[in-house]
């Protein structure tokens, strides 16, 4: 009999242990530490790990994560569920966040008109060591206000063992190839750099140090989950491993260079994985590394993935009463925005530190506001001489000083910029135009630049403006400017080409302009010169001419487009006034105007612009300032340039269907698109007549690609004229006739 009693007491003492399947209890458990690796596209699997620990149960105490694994980990360490962490993530427009180009609604008016033309997407800048190219293909800037939640703006400052979730993103030291693990400060910031891929993204100042993608040194932090008191490390690897590459894969260059750095960084996958206490291997080697258009599957293959180590982290699970007790003591934390006790500017640039004031509007004694906050940031940004514009909050209690921290961009003052384009269809020779921006940024306290443009093609031509903004919020400014351009204009009879003219201008301009915020600007300058023409080729019955130029030209420009090449939403235009008389010291006297209107709207697939110009004229005006039409979208179906008068008027409207593309960087965008419009040209204004209207038409196969629009079509008239158009570079928002 006492065999059997100490047999059962054994028994009893044993049940914990051959129980070991059992939710563990809230009481002494260890605490468990998740690292979520880096993988670009490939991290959004990290969701779907947190998603199913979620349903087995086990707490999640400690996250800390490397590049995508850090975007995830910041989400869930503020008490995000894992739900809420999917809508979040897919709710991103990674294309928009992924260009470097501020809102263009929030651009000022003069940086809006750097980007009329078909300028590339790339600067380079002219120091005394020759040239150097920007630190990263894209800056990061939009990055700093990705999501909406406040706890990322307003938490961690004092540490990130303050969050509802202990957290810690993992960078590496640019100069001394040091793991940087992170633990306070601006949590988007840190973040940043976590995921600052050289080549990709410039390296992140914080502090002194110069940060760039932990991916280098730690793909997986699993140390980093050490160091902050994990007992239990789960550890879940996204990546690429050697051996996942797909058969019959082409070894290009750019393949074998991806290879190379795969094989590099996964040696310091391993070791961490070894110290793991569950290592997690998603493994998605048909994924690229920018591909989000398969989420849905990446999310489910990290759930899938869980399910292979249900052995290992059923034992970490909790009681359904216990769990409950841990997810309400992480979800139910309410971040508070701090009052501002001074704004102050942290500024290394050669910005002066008033011109970034005038643009912030917080102020002393203000409650954080982060929608203005985001504003204003923009609008510093925006005056295009940034890298990026971050801010910190500094200071212990409820009120904390705000500190604007730009960096400015390395390769300052001098910035080049490069574009080309080109058209050609069945009456006209091909044109190509390169053109070449030479920028001198903030010449001095108020923000002047010195501004050299270069011409070479169908364009040959030189200008150099100074910009002197007169007070530091640049909405005043006076603009002295030197030109010399040539160019050869063709004449038609109809569709057929008669012969052409060249022509040149000199001379030089001063405009007095305001700028009304993002929104407009208006001009009005004294333009002093000489213009001479003359035959090139074929028949015109054309003689020398030339004229002193002595002129007034008044103007405004409004912009409200998202984009200028293929816009999707909102609207431009401007009006003109040339006013030349000889007691201006002009050989003529005549007066010109023109005005133009474009615009867009978008729904689902389908986007629909139009376009509106017209011209007149007075007085004398000369056979080679008279308005040309002809082309796509300018009077379709004709020779372009081929009709010309005193008085023009058009009016066009198209669709464009999106067909295919991802929503990536630096992907290109097809559309098919159907375009009509009608209007003419007359030799005086008073001959204008409705019924005299041409009608055109076209229908085009678009390419929206990184470097610009590349545009096929095939366009007909209404009296029988046809042809096919190529152009590469032409944006829809240029205005002709200027």
């Amino acid at each position: 009999m006492n065999r059997v009693w100490f047999l059962l007491v054994v028994m009893l003492a044993a049940c914990p242990v051959l129980g070991n399947e059992q939710p563990a209890t809230d009481e002494d458990r260890s605490i468990i530490g998740v690292a979520l690796g880096g993988g670009g596209a490939r991290g959004m699997a990290h969701i779907g790990v947190l998603q199913r620990l979620d349903e087995l149960r086990v707490p999640v105490d400690r996250i800390c994560g490397t590049s995508m694994g850090a975007v995830v980990g910041v989400l869930f360490s503020l008490g995000f569920t894992p739900e809420e962490i999917e809508a979040t993530v897919l709710a991103v427009d990674w294309r928009s966040l992924m260009t470097d180009r501020p809102d263009r609604l929030q651009m000022s008016y003069r940086r809006k008109t750097d980007y009329m033309e078909n300028i590339w997407p790339i600067e380079i800048g002219v120091t005394g060591d020759g040239l150097v190219l920007q630190r990263g293909m894209i800056m990061g800037q939009k990055f700093n206000f990705i999501f909406e939640d406040p706890g990322l703006y307003t938490a961690g400052y004092d540490s990130f063992d303050s969050l509802p979730v202990p957290f810690r993103p993992v960078a590496t030291d640019l100069e001394t190839g040091e793991v940087v693990i992170l633990d306070r400060g601006n949590l988007l910031q840190a973040v940043r750099a976590s995921m600052a891929a050289p080549g990709a993204f410039p390296p992140v100042l914080i502090g002194d140090r110069l940060l760039v993608d932990g991916y280098l040194r730690t793909m997986v932090p699993v140390d980093a989950a050490r160091e902050m008191g994990a007992d239990k490390v789960i550890a879940v690897h996204v990546g690429w491993a050697p051996g996942d590459t797909p058969d019959g894969s082409r070894w290009g260059l750019p393949e074998i260079l991806l290879q190379a750095n795969l094989i590099l960084t996964y040696s310091n996958v391993l070791p961490q994985l070894d110290v793991a206490d569950v290592g997690v291997l998603v493994s998605l080697p048909d994924v690229p590394l920018f591909d989000l258009t398969q989420a849905k599957e990446v999310i489910a293959a990290g759930r899938a993935a869980v399910d292979n180590h249900l052995e290992e982290l059923l034992p970490l699970a909790l009681s359904e009463a216990e769990y409950a007790r841990w997810r309400e003591s992480i979800h139910s934390w309410i971040p508070v925005s701090p009052v501002i006790a001074a704004v102050e500017v942290e500024n290394r640039t050669m910005v002066s530190d008033r011109t970034i004031t005038e643009r912030i509007t917080q102020a002393d004694g203000d409650t954080l506001d982060l929608g203005r906050l985001k504003n204003d940031l923009g609008r510093v940004y925006q005056l295009g001489v940034f890298e990026s514009v971050d801010f910190s909050l500094e200071g212990s209690g409820p009120s904390k000083d705000l500190v604007i921290q730009p960096t400015g961009k390395p390769y300052l003052p001098w910035i080049m910029r490069f574009g080309a384009s080109y058209r050609i269809n069945l009456q006209n020779r091909g044109e190509i135009q390169f053109l070449t921006h030479l920028i001198r940024y903030e010449f001095n306290s108020l923000g002047g630049e010195l501004r050299t443009d270069l011409a070479l093609g169908a364009l040959m031509g030189v200008a150099g403006e100074f910009y002197q903004p007169l007070e530091y919020s640049r909405t005043l400014f006076i603009a002295p400017a030197l030109f010399y351009q040539s160019r050869i204009t063709s004449v038609f009879d109809g569709s057929y080409l008669v012969g052409e003219y060249q022509t040149r201008d000199w001379g030089g301009h001063i405009d007095l302009g305001v700028n009304l915020g993002s929104l407009a600007e208006i001009r009005a300058g004294y333009w002093l010169g000489r213009t001479e023409t003359g035959v090139d080729s074929g028949g015109l019955d054309f003689p020398l001419q030339g004229e002193d130029i002595g002129a007034l030209k008044f103007g405004i420009g409004f912009d409200l487009l998202d984009r200028h090449s293929i816009p999707k939403r909102g609207f431009a235009g401007s009006v003109q006034a040339w006013l030349a008389r000889p007691g201006l010291g002009d050989d003529l006297d005549f007066e010109r105007y023109w005005g133009h209107l474009v615009g867009a709207a978008t729904r689902g697939d389908w986007t629909l612009q139009y376009r509106v110009q017209a011209g007149s004229s007075e007085g004398d005006l000369p056979f080679y300032r008279q308005f040309q039409m002809g082309g796509l979208r300018d009077l379709t179906g004709i020779a372009n340039n081929s009709l010309r008068g005193r008085a023009f008027g058009m009016a066009g409207a198209g669709l464009l269907y999106h067909l295919s593309g991802m929503n990536l960087p630096f992907a290109t965008q097809w559309y098919l698109g159907g375009w009509v419009d009608t209007g003419n040209t007359w030799e005086y204004p008073e001959y204008a007549r409705l019924d005299d209207f041409k009608l055109g038409g076209a229908l085009t196969l678009l390419m929206d690609t990184a470097f610009g629009p590349i545009e096929t079509g095939y366009g007909r008239s209404d009296n029988g004229h046809d042809t096919i158009y190529l152009q590469a570079g032409i944006h829809f928002a240029m205005p002709s006739n200027r």
